[in-house]
């Protein structure tokens, strides 16, 4: 492990007069997991044990603990530990927070376009300290969601990675229904374009033969403006 240290001291000091190693660890770990604990429900820090032979002048006040970067509380860190006096001294201490929580993976080969379902995926305990680009928690919010590419067995389904499915296709006759407070009026449609649920969608009037732009409020049924 690499020590980046303002100053150190020679190693004749005597032992008496040095900061313990442990103390500087200690304030290290005890920095992270409260900045952790303050985010998530139960953290874990990792940390390997600092040079034992690093030989640093006894702190006469508290150690000051700091860490340069603001970022998430998860994940590989490098925290600060420093004293001012009598002679000022900084170590770095590197360490890992993890954050395990229960989070969706695939257990059934997903193919592209593929409407998923409760039988395709599975929540399995994860660190959640790599999962970047966000993940989720919660199978009932996936099934009948479409897979955007492939996902293989064991994989973490990113949020990027599916999208609603299109309900209503181009060249599908729909019903549009034009509302005004307790007035509605219904008529027949083509649609123009693929959408999803709560989308905008051009669609033709099958009597006007105008085209006019509403919002998908279920399958086959467009709801637009009076």
């Amino acid at each position: 492990m690499t020590l980046f240290c303002c100053m150190l001291m020679s190693l004749s000091l005597s032992a008496g007069t040095l900061q313990s190693v442990s103390s500087i660890e200690q304030a290290a770990y005890e920095y992270a997991l409260d900045n952790a604990q303050a985010q998530y429900d139960n953290p874990q820090v990792a940390m390997n044990s600092l040079d034992s032979r690093l030989r640093l002048q006894a702190c006469e006040s508290s150690l000051n603990v700091f860490s340069k970067v603001v970022n998430s509380g998860l994940g590989n860190q490098t925290i600060g530990v420093s004293c001012l006096s009598p002679v000022a001294w900084t170590v770095y201490v590197p360490v890992k927070v993890k954050v395990f929580k229960h989070v969706v993976v695939v257990v059934k080969t997903l193919t592209a376009n593929q409407l998923i379902t409760a039988e395709d995926i599975a929540l399995k305990p994860w660190d959640i300290s790599s999962l970047r680009q966000g993940y989720f928690s919660s199978i009932k919010s996936l099934v009948g969601q479409e897979s955007i590419s492939t996902i293989g067995v064991g994989r973490i389904i990113k949020k990027r990675s599916v999208r609603a499915p299109k309900i209503i296709r181009r060249g599908e006759h729909i019903m549009l229904v034009a509302q005004a407070g307790s007035m509605q009026v219904k008529m027949s449609g083509t649609a123009l374009e693929d959408a999803s649920l709560g989308q905008r969608v051009k669609v033709k009037n099958s009597s006007s033969k105008r085209i006019v732009e509403g919002v998908v409020n279920a399958a086959g049924i467009v709801y637009v403006s009076m």
